[in-house]
């Protein structure tokens, strides 16, 4: 009876009209291994029909991959490829898209590679040559196909809802007798399927109902529809009030649906408290219908609304794709169409937009709804806003590599004081001059701010904590008194400006900067600190054997060196601290060749 049903239903469709609706978009896989044939088959067909959308793919096996990951209409392959021909395509389609069009157009024809196609199911067999003439039935037959496949579709998902309904439903003869009942029909009326079909609707109603059935309700459903509450008799005698609507087609047909007035208190009492918990949820729910063309929205609860900032009719019948933008991982769209196509539930995070294109973290979670057979009548979807989680996060894998760089480059500061205590207690071990470790004392004051600095970036996260105003020059040449100058001079200029800084960080950088000098020189390097003309800022350069103009971009990098034994962190330190104040650091050629760094405030 369902075939039937479905058949007649199929053949009442204006096939007509549906390929004119068909305008919408048609997207066709073209599978051909001579791609100057194959662009000149997508240049005719699309200027056949512009809504056309042709993708060509040269080898077989592209063409059948890329059928498993886009939405395909119809699929147009040559015969002799290399490896795999048509018909061996032909199968591996069919085998999982039965009802998919499929078109052979090859230029070697024959009755029996006809007859094989049509034993395999093509739905046309078409032979290249014939001018361009052919191009233009070829675009005819995709067409037709594409609107017989989609009406088809149709009306097996139409009869599908149908038959799941809640409600029950009948189809009813001019004479008053059933010719179809879906199952909850029967199960209102307590009679079996088979025993309705070709019995008389009276069979259903009581006496005294009768008249009102003939009187009222038949002429009012002949002139437009009648809809309101009427007692049935169940086959057990019983009595069952039924809310019932009755309306005509125009080949005399009637459409009965009815729904049992107590379960249909029951089933909306339940919905609404259902929906209402739904829309209280503090996640966002989406329900898609994968029986619709493009598994749509059918039902968004408020917190989805919210989270979005779409309005909810711009929500409904759209696919949750229109969240994505440029920022969406493709590896993770692919997630979730193959957990889609293979009705499995999914758990991803990806970044989506709102409709005012602001980017937010989206933790998505799909399930399938399965009926009884397996297949998912809808998914489910909830979505939550990880954003300040996710960026808690990335905040503190920063810190935690903020704290392993830092680690390291304190390390190689703190070297600097431990080698000077170091050696001024052999020298007052071996000459037995306490005077030696008088100068300790002052080196491990440094040791003692440095460990101060680590234990103030632990407690607050920062580098650079309390600024002021601090005098670059006094400041160097305090630190040079520090360092083990030999033979070295420093020329400070006395009218450097004054630099907003956290003093004892920028003591650090001048460590670091003038032990450069020091380090990569000679005994008797001269370096200059002066202040910038053009900006407010320092420079620190000297005659020394200078930094060649393709490593200057590594020279910040944690680790590289050019000198034996070298740690590679002393610049490192210093790129820390002058991006912790906001500042940018260059280096150009200094005296002589020599290297010169020059610290500015970016904002000035």
């Amino acid at each position: 009876m369902a075939d039937t049903l479905l058949r007649g239903a199929s053949e009442a469709l204006d096939e007509q009209r549906l390929i004119a609706d068909v305008g919408e978009e048609v997207n066709v896989l073209h599978i051909e291994d001579d791609r100057s044939f194959a662009d000149l088959v997508s240049t005719f067909l699309q200027r056949e029909h512009d809504y056309f959308n042709v993708e060509t793919e040269t080898h077989p096996r592209d063409g059948l991959e890329y059928l498993k990951n886009e939405d395909v209409d119809c699929v147009v392959s040559d015969y002799e490829m290399p490896e795999v021909d048509g018909l061996d395509v032909l199968e591996r389609v069919r085998d999982e898209y039965p009802d998919m069009p499929f078109i052979l157009f090859t230029g070697k024809g024959s009755e029996e590679i006809a007859s094989e196609a049509i034993s395999k199911g093509v739905t046309e067999y078409l032979q290249k040559g014939g001018g361009t003439e052919q191009y233009e039935v070829l675009a005819n037959r995709i067409e037709q196909a594409v609107a017989r496949y989609r009406a088809e579709r149709q009306v097996t998902r139409g009869f599908h809802a149908i038959e799941t309904a809640h409600d029950g439903i009948s189809l009813l003869d001019d004479d008053g007798q059933f010719i179809y009942v879906n199952e909850a029909y029967a199960n209102i009326t307590g009679y079996g399927r088979d025993e309705l079909l070709g019995s008389h609707w009276d069979v259903l109603y009581p006496d005294d109902e009768l008249d009102r059935a003939y009187e009222e309700m038949l002429p009012e459903a002949r002139e437009n529809e009648w809809k309101g509450r009427t007692v049935y008799r169940r086959k057990d005698g019983d009595l069952v009030d039924v809310d019932h609507r009755l309306t005509y087609t125009t080949d005399n047909t009637l459409i009965c649906t009815i729904a049992d007035v107590s379960e249909a208190e029951e089933v909306r009492a339940e919905l609404s408290l259902k929906e209402r918990a739904m829309n209280e949820a503090p996640v966002g729910i989406t329900i898609t219908d994968p029986a619709q063309e493009d598994n749509p929205i059918i039902y968004a609860n408020d917190k989805f609304v919210e989270l979005t900032g779409y309005f909810r009719k711009d929500i409904i019948g759209r696919n949750c794709r229109f969240l994505q933008g440029v920022e969406t991982r493709e590896e993770l769209r692919a997630e979730m169409r193959e957990a889609i196509d293979n009705a499995d539930p999914v758990t991803v995070e990806l970044r989506n937009y709102r409709n005012d294109g602001e980017m937010f973290w989206n933790r998505v979670s799909l399930a399938p709804i399965l009926d009884e057979g397996g297949t998912p009548d809808y998914f489910v979807g909830f979505q939550q806003d990880v954003t300040k989680r996710r960026e808690l996060q990335e905040r503190h894998e920063e810190w935690i590599r903020m704290m392993q760089g830092f680690g390291q480059v304190l390390a190689h500061d703190l070297q600097t004081p431990l080698d000077v205590i170091q050696g001024r207690i052999e020298l007052a071990q071996e000459t037995g001059v306490v005077d030696h470790l008088e100068d300790v004392e002052e080196t491990l004051d440094r040791v003692e701010e440095l460990t101060e600095d680590l234990a103030d970036v632990m407690q607050t996260g920062e580098l650079v904590s309390d600024r002021e105003s601090v005098d670059v020059a006094e400041l160097a040449e305090d630190v040079w008194h520090t360092l083990d100058a030999r033979d070295a001079s420093l020329d400070v200029d006395s009218e450097i400006s004054d630099v907003y800084a956290d003093e004892r960080a920028l003591q650090r950088m001048l460590e670091n900067l003038l032990g450069n000098s020091l380090e990569h020189g000679e005994e008797d390097v001269t370096v200059h600190v002066g202040g910038l003309d053009d900006k407010n800022g320092f420079y620190i350069e000297d005659d020394g054997p200078g930094i060649p103009v393709d490593e200057r971009d590594d020279v910040f990098i944690p680790g590289f060196t050019t000198k034996e034994g070298g740690t590679g962190f002393g610049m490192a330190s210093v790129a820390q601290l002058v991006a912790a104040h906001g500042w940018r650091i260059r280096v150009r050629d200094g005296i002589d060749g020599g290297a010169r760094f020059e610290v500015f405030d970016t904002e000035e």
